[in-house]
């Protein structure tokens, strides 16, 4: 069994805290997934939470018996782009929205909490047009960075 800090409690941790706001409370999305969902089902909004990498500092740090571990996570952000009913600036209208939901809940949830000991944006988040099946949606990629200490 590993004794080091698992990335998969910060992803999951985040999905709870996404789906607690835009699925739950608000209903901005259809659904938010702790893994990279490719196929979802004609669903207009999606939210996938994924690994993205990990920095572990060196046990010849300088304070002995405390190491601290940084994961990244994406966040990608998928929005139909147009459908019957749904038209090109709804779609922009929406994933500007999911993208300000987000970073509330990454704001609200800065500090420590039951999953991480710090949690902020990395950098600039991307946007891109992409097809699922034939299917165009809108894609932004953020990318959270989030601390944890252990000894």
């Amino acid at each position: 069994m590993a004794t080091q800090p698992n990335r998969e409690i910060a992803r999951d941790g985040l999905t709870t805290l996404l789906t607690a706001r835009l699925v739950t409370t608000d209903t901005i999305v259809q659904e938010v997934n702790n893994y990279r969902k490719g196929d979802f089902g004609g669903q207009f909004t999606v939210v996938n939470v994924s690994s993205a990498g990990s920095f572990r500092e060196s046990i010849s740090m300088p304070q002995p018996g405390v190491r601290k571990a940084l994961f990244y996570l994406y966040v990608d952000v998928f929005v139909l782009y147009a459908a019957e009913n749904w038209t090109e600036a709804q779609a922009q209208d929406r994933q500007d929205l999911v993208e300000a939901t987000i970073a509330d809940v990454v704001d609200l949830n800065s500090g420590l909490t039951a999953y991480w000991n710090a949690a902020d944006y990395e950098g600039t988040s991307e946007i891109e047009d992409v097809k699922f099946g034939g299917v165009p949606y809108l894609w932004e990629r953020i990318k959270i960075g989030v601390a944890g200490f252990y000894g």
